[in-house]
């Protein structure tokens, strides 16, 4: 589609309000951004913001990536990416790293960067700002990775392992597709040869000068952009940046950064290609089309463009879904989109994508085509629009009335998206005004034209991929001619319009009485209120402010899957999914989507091993909606068997190719280890699934649900009170009560491997790949909120250390992670675990194991007591963030009414009291005293 054909609304929208109002003018920038460009081209946006509390985040983007690589240089932008962690002018060696940490910024998490084709971003985010010195720092930071990266020779030979090792990792069938078949599917264009990772011959012995070059070559301030957003002095760091790359030079006559283009296709291309570890078949089927024009996008035509695509998109994907649910579809799922080509940002597509079910590859494209030409020739229905446009409406109201509490994240993508692909950043108050205006006044026809205009029926610009399972053994392999074939006779069909089915009428036809509010009672020192109903259930409330829009539920009853034994261990695993996909009063789950339009509001009901839960959040406005959908979740669940054969058959996909990948098997041997073969935390597999009875699921939900009493409903979040009161009066005090159930089972089932334990094994694979994983843990000790303090604390200083040892000094794996937790019974009763894992480079397993178990023992004599000031700098910053979340309140008020643990008061104190000493005292005397040792590791077969 040509650029031309972007335009054709505009002849549908000019004789409307929107025109005549908006005139297509420019979409205004938000003023609470600073944005500003030295002479020496650095860009900058600087916005103070206040959520969350008393933290600022800071990037650096480069519009630029592999895409600018030489042939000789391919996958070095990747490899700069990761030099930029391991020295600078002002932070030699690990001292990035070393410097953030002890802010409480975590490597990984609040620390890292990404490289694409065409951008490059370094971030620091989540820096607290009580200190403007630590804040200087991170601009230096910025500045060092700007243009003052030390890439000395010794780090750049440490660092291959390490890339490498990643490259490995990601090395699956998807990966092994676009490195072979990238340029056939790029003719003429350098897209298909600058995938990212690049090619480890290249990685494994470029000169140290090569990469220097890209470096200096591209890593410019013409080619940089400084974004800062939080609670910070916008002046105060807008002369910071002067400052600091007031000496940044642009060389004369500097490389320019030029948009590859991508040539258009007058015949068709198709790609087949086969992998022993894909999982399942793909077929995707593309129309190449134009960009919008980065020098258009500010105008509000664009933002039109935008919602009609959205909306076209959005219901023909509602399409795919509905139809994925009837037993006679010859697919699992399908859906479709519209944006870059693969990727590239100077070509789009308009894209379709199907999952067949086993042997039915040819009926499966037919009818992903044949429901993209029935929208192309007929369009969507009125009530389709409807649904859509109320979601976006609400939606819009929701980020409006949350606007004070937008995080710093969301004004980054933003502003990067800005900087990148000039794409508009309209404050909060200004997109809903727009939104508001807009939407309201789209029709049909406009939607329809979209339409026509995306969807077409030739093969120029045609682009299909169809990616399969490679058997031994195996001859009917999909060809050419087959989806030629497929896309041709779906093309012919005589089509009629489409029929949307919607039921018109309440969640609840008729309201159940309402019980009464018996007894209440406040805790000052949590500040939540308790009160006791008349059917014997307990509500919890909170009322908070840290979100404008959000309301959460937890309703916790004892007893979870515990209460069932061995003929019901498969229905146990798939309880919640199957309760997930089935109706509520008299919807099914595709009518409970369409009568929720532009409702944000959710419930769900769960088991987990020792509980029954059922979960809810919505907007305050919707919080009846929650409340109803609750309410049903006790008392009317509806069997849907066409959702349930849907998802049913996404099961059975999913695990019949699963062994393929050695990262499945060797998280199922972890599983099993860990668990000691106990069948009833045995991993899923596909022979299980004949076990599933639906029938025997819902008897279940109705024995779980039976008696509210047993139920305590907690509420956190920025609710009516007034009104909660009234729902609470009409959908849970209205709840049965039915004394004479099932008790709930006191019976642990759980079973932890003790002693030494070791599975080590190998396993054949096309790509060579080892990983390691290891569990120490405690013998069952009363919890207490210091030893949970304690195992946290040690987690994160072993995950320094072994960071530093295996990854940064022995370039054993490309990444390693450990974490400390806790593991509790049916009473509360705990078992303390120290995990730590890493996927390693196979020729260096045997080192990385090494040091893996010295780093541990080690630590039972000594540990880094600067590593421990960034645990303990951390923690109190994580606490202070949780201390303003909804969910992290559900924990707290549940910990303190069923187990009597405040997990709140003095979790700060403990904090500060942490030292070295305690910490190697609490692996020797609780953990590793235990003897209870579990290692897993895979190594490839030779």
């Amino acid at each position: 589609m040509k650029l031309r054909s972007f335009f054709v609304v505009v002849a549908l929208l000019s004789s409307t309000t929107i025109v005549k109002a908006q005139q297509l003018s420019p979409i205004p920038a938000d003023k609470d951004v600073r944005v500003g460009k030295l002479s020496n081209g650095l860009t900058y946006y600087i916005r103070h913001n206040e959520y969350p509390k008393n933290v600022a985040n800071f990037y650096i983007a480069q519009r630029v990536g592999s895409i600018q690589e030489n042939d000789d240089q391919r996958g070095l932008a990747h490899f700069l990416e990761h030099m930029a962690f391991n020295g600078s002018k002002h932070f030699p060696g690990n001292g990035i790293i070393d410097f953030t940490r002890s802010l409480g910024v975590e490597f990984g998490s609040n620390l890292n960067a990404y490289t694409s084709i065409d951008q490059t971003v370094y971030r620091i985010c989540d820096v607290p700002t009580n200190r403007q010195s630590a804040l200087d720092s991170c601009l230096l930071v910025l500045r060092d990775w700007s243009g003052n990266l030390t890439l000395d020779a010794k780090e750049i030979d440490k660092e291959r392992g390490v890339v490498h090792q990643e490259w490995q990792m990601g090395a699956s069938a998807g990966q092994r597709f676009y490195e072979n078949y990238l340029p056939q599917l790029y003719p003429g264009s350098k897209y298909g040869n600058r995938l990212p990772i690049g090619l480890m011959s290249i990685v494994d012995n470029f000169k140290p000068k090569v990469l220097r070059q890209y470096y200096k070559k591209w890593y410019r301030p013409d080619n940089q952009a400084i974004i800062v957003v939080g609670n910070i002095d916008v002046d105060h760091v807008e002369a910071e940046i002067k400052a600091l790359w007031a000496d940044a030079k642009v060389p004369a006559h500097a490389a320019q950064v030029v948009d590859e283009q991508v040539p258009d296709n007058n015949k068709p291309i198709y790609v087949t290609f086969k992998d022993k570890e894909q999982a399942y078949t793909v077929i995707q089927m593309m129309h190449k089309h134009d960009v919008y024009p980065d020098s258009l996008k500010s105008n509000m035509m664009y933002m039109i463009n935008g919602y009609i695509k959205s909306i076209m998109t959005n219901m023909l994907n509602a399409r795919y879904q509905e139809m994925a649910q009837d037993s006679l579809c010859p697919f699992v799922g399908a859906s479709v989109s519209d944006g870059n080509y693969i990727i590239s940002k100077t070509k789009d597509a308009f894209s379709g994508g199907v999952v067949p079910k086993d042997g039915q590859v040819k009926e499966a494209i037919k009818a992903l085509v044949r429901e993209m030409e029935r929208a192309r020739q007929f369009g969507f229905t009125e009530t389709e629009l409807a649904r859509v446009k109320s979601s976006i409406i609400s939606a819009a109201e929701s980020m409006y009335a949350n606007r004070e509490m937008t995080p710093n994240t969301t004004f980054y993508n933003q502003y990067v998206s800005n900087y990148l692909e000039n794409e508009p950043m309209p404050s909060i108050e200004d997109q809903y005004r727009l939104t508001s205006s807009i939407i309201p006044q789209l029709t049909v026809e406009m939607i329809n034209d979209m339409a026509k205009q995306l969807i077409v029926d030739t093969d120029t610009n045609l682009v299909v991929i169809a990616q399969e399972q490679e058997k031994e053994g195996k001859t009917d392999y999909i060809t050419v001619d087959l989806l030629k074939n497929a896309i041709k006779e779906a093309r012919s069909e005589k089509l009629t319009a489409w029929v949307d089915h919607v039921k018109q009428e309440p969640l609840i036809a008729e309201l159940p009485a309402k019980g009464e509010i018996v007894k209440e009672t406040e805790n000052k020192k949590l500040g939540f209120k308790k009160w006791t109903l008349s059917n014997g259930v307990t509500v919890i409330l909170k009322k908070t402010d840290f979100q404008n829009e959000q309301v959460k539920m937890n309703a916790i009853a004892k007893g979870g899957t515990n209460r069932y034994g061995e003929k019901d261990f498969i229905n146990n695993r798939l309880f919640n999914q199957v309760i997930g996909y089935s109706g509520i009063g008299n919807f099914t789950s595709t009518e409970l989507s369409k009568v929720l339009a532009g409702k944000r509001a959710n419930a769900d009901l769960g088991m987990s091993l020792y509980n029954t839960t059922v979960s809810g959040s919505s907007t305050p406005k919707d919080m009846e909606t929650m409340m109803q959908m609750a309410y049903l979740y006790f008392t009317k669940i509806k069997k849907d068997e066409k959702s349930f054969k849907m998802m049913m058959n996404a099961v059975e996909m999913e695990l019949k190719n699963k062994n393929l990948k050695p990262e499945e098997v060797y998280d199922d041997s972890v599983s099993v280890t860990r668990f000691v073969h106990n069948p009833r935390f045995a991993p899923l597999e596909l022979k299980d699934l004949t076990k599933v009875d639906y029938d025997r699921i819902l008897e279940m939900a109705k024995e779980v649900t039976a008696d509210a009493s047993k139920f305590t409903f907690y509420f956190t979040g920025n609710f009516d009170e007034e009104k909660l009161r009234e729902y609470v009066k009409q959908y849970v005090a209205s709840l049965p009560a039915n004394k004479n159930t099932k008790a709930n089972s006191d019976t642990d089932p759980r079973t932890l491997a003790v002693g030494l334990v070791k599975n080590h094994f190998e396993r054949k694979m096309d790509t060579p790949k080892a990983q390691l994983t290891a569990f120490w843990t405690s013998k069952p000790l009363a919890y207490t909120l210091e030893n949970d303090i304690h195992v946290d604390a040690l987690g994160k200083v072993l995950d320094m250390a072994l960071l530093r040892s295996i990854r940064e000094e022995s370039s054993a794996a490309y990444s390693v992670g450990a974490q400390g937790f806790v593991d509790s019974d049916i009473n509360n009763k705990a078992t303390y675990t120290l995990y730590a894992g890493c996927p390693m480079d196979p020729a260096k397993a045997q080192l990385a194991y090494d040091l893996m178990m010295k780093g541990v023992n080690e630590a039972t004599v000594k540990i880094d007591a600067a590593d421990v000031q960034k645990a303990k700098e951390f923690m109190l910053k994580q606490f202070d963030e949780n201390a303003r979340n909804n969910n992290y309140w559900l924990d707290v008020l549940y910990n303190y009414n069923r187990w009597g643990v405040d997990s709140y008061t003095n979790y700060k104190n403990i904090v500060k009291s942490l030292t070295p000493e305690k910490l190697s005292a609490f692996l020797k005397n609780v953990i590793l005293s235990s003897g209870n040792k579990i290692e897993v590791m895979m190594t490839p077969a030779q």
